[in-house]
This record gives C-alpha cells, structure tokens and sequence, in this order.
C-alpha cells in the first residue's frame, strides 16, 4: 500500500497542468472582391485593433469586453471569434488574434517539472 501511494505521490509530481488562454480571433468578411471593399476591410481592422487595445486595457476578462462591444462594428461575438461582415459578406476574408501587443513572440512556453527533466 505505501508502495502504491509512493508511487501515485511521483506521477502527480510529473504531470504538470497547463492552463491555455485563449486569445480571441477576429473574422472580417468584406462586401464583394472589389479593390474599394478589400480597403475598407482592412481600415475596419485597423480600426478593430485600435479600439481593442483601448477596451481591454485594465480589464481581466476580455472575452467580456469583446461581448459588451459587439455594436461598435455590427459585429457577432460567439466562441471566441468576433465577427464582422460587411455589406452582403460575399467577398473576401480576413483573419487573426485580437493581442494587445503584437511585438511579442508567438512561440508557445512549455513547463516541465523538475523531476520529469532530471529522468530524460
């Protein structure tokens, strides 16, 4: 029985939880494939960006933030990707994250546990 215990005590000391933010994405589908709608949608973007930076700024939750601002662009705001669709919606698409800052690197931080380290 200690042995067994000892042993449980070890595999909860390898396994490490990793909690995943998601960030949220945004979805801008321009009006038709004309070279007039394609711009707009890209000032809209800028736009989205802007104002994100200045909604978020102080706030802990901002998939809140994004829900308690979906009239600023018509948008929808639904699992995490926040919706905009421009005129008939039948043209072109962009997409990405909504960051604050997008000077930071994209790269993924794993943790390990000490003991997992020492044995491999």
């Amino acid at each position: 029985m200690k042995k067994l215990i000892i042993f449980l005590l070890i595999l909860m000391n390898l396994t490490t939880v990793t909690a995943v933010n998601e960030t949220p994405k945004y979805k801008i589908i321009a009006s038709s494939y004309k070279q007039e709608d394609i711009e707009e949608m890209y000032e809209v973007k800028d736009k989205l960006i802007q104002n994100y930076k200045k909604w978020v700024k102080g706030v802990d939750d901002v998939h809140q933030v994004l829900a308690d601002h979906q009239r600023a662009f018509n948008a929808k705001y639904y699992n995490g990707l926040y919706t905009i669709v421009l005129g008939e919606g039948k043209g072109k698409t962009l997409e990405g994250k909504l960051q604050v800052s997008y000077c930071t690197s994209s790269k993924e931080i794993h943790k390990k546990s000490w003991l997992v380290s020492m044995f491999s």
